[in-house]
């Protein structure tokens, strides 16, 4: 695999000390040049992730504005969600006021009226009743969940194809099952999952491999705990089928993590706050709110990392 990064040839010069610190922002290496932004012809979609409500909005509005105004330059042809889709309010049954004023009032106007969403679940969706996220795909066609786990392929139309594996890694949190409040995660089968999604990556043949699960395995931050059963768990069938990328939220930041020929990715919320400590693997982090933009062909799965304001914060292209 090629990566789009530069190379950087140290010398023990004050000059390159000068240009090196100056490139060193907020503990971020600043690429000094972004991709192109993919035009409405390619293959584009949207990764959202944690955007449920916590005592009020948050920068819900300002990034499905942001969604809005970019999607007619891009076309996205779908939304991927990594969980959370409701956070302080968790919808409870398929008729809850909380789907009309914390998901439809923001993401069912404008562009992305109509568009489908597939989406998994977070451990604030486990404060409610996530069987009712199932009952509610089965009358709005556009909120694609028919199981709590689950995969689908997409053909890109220019030589490519990806095959998109969700997971609910919300039964893997050992606190989860110990602390209670997280309805039946307890009652789930991680064998069972895990048997499915070995069977499902080891009979993949498409061109991309794309696992999303809510928790990330590797990340940037204090939440040290978490990702820990994941990375026994679930890592080892990342690495054994040659997974490209694997999506996650939970930790409200972006980032960008490389470990093993497997990209990570963090792909923000609508809400910040966490304190992101770089590990050894990251590639880039930052405290921000926003949305990740995805453009595929059958050599480069391109990553763009957009903030609340539109601003386009990073980029990153895997290559075949």
């Amino acid at each position: 695999m090629r990566t789009n990064r530069t190379k950087i040839f140290l010398f023990p010069t004050l000059l390159t000390l000068i240009i090196l610190l100056g490139c060193w922002i907020g503990g971020v290496f600043v690429h000094q040049s972004h991709l192109p932004l993919p035009s409405n012809k390619d293959y584009n979609f949207y990764f959202v992730t944690d955007f449920g409500s916590v005592n009020g909005h948050g920068a819900k509005k300002l990034v499905a504005d942001q969604m809005n105004l970019l999607a007619p330059k891009v076309n996205p042809r779908y939304i991927i969600s990594g969980g959370d889709n409701f956070h302080s309010a968790a919808a409870m049954t398929v008729n809850d006021t909380v789907w009309k004023w914390d998901f439809e009032q923001f993401f069912k106007t404008g562009y992305i009226k109509d568009m489908d969403w597939y989406l998994g679940l977070g451990n604030h969706d486990y404060t409610g009743n996530p069987q009712c996220q199932l009952e509610y795909a089965k009358t709005h066609p556009h909120w694609i969940m028919p199981a709590r786990y689950f995969t689908f392929v997409k053909e890109t139309g220019n030589g490519a194809s990806i095959r998109f594996v969700i997971l609910d890694t919300n039964p893997f949190q050992t606190d989860y099952i110990k602390k209670g409040g997280h309805a039946d995660a307890a009652h789930q089968d991680t064998k069972k999952q895990l048997h499915w999604a070995d069977s499902v990556l080891a009979s993949s043949h498409e061109t991309w491999k794309v696992v999303i699960g809510h928790h990330p395995i590797i990340h940037s931050g204090l939440f040290t705990g978490i990702g820990s059963e994941l990375l026994d768990k679930i890592n080892p069938l990342l690495k054994k089928y040659k997974v490209d990328i694997y999506f996650s939220g939970h930790v409200h930041s972006f980032q960008h993590q490389q470990k093993d020929n497997i990209d990570y990715i963090v792909g923000a919320s609508t809400w910040k706050g966490r304190i992101i400590t770089p590990g050894i693997y990251s590639k880039y982090w930052k405290n921000a709110t926003g949305f990740t933009l995805c453009s595929v062909d059958a050599r480069r799965f391109r990553l763009y990392f957009i903030n609340e304001k539109g601003h386009i914060l990073y980029t990153y292209s895997r290559e075949k």
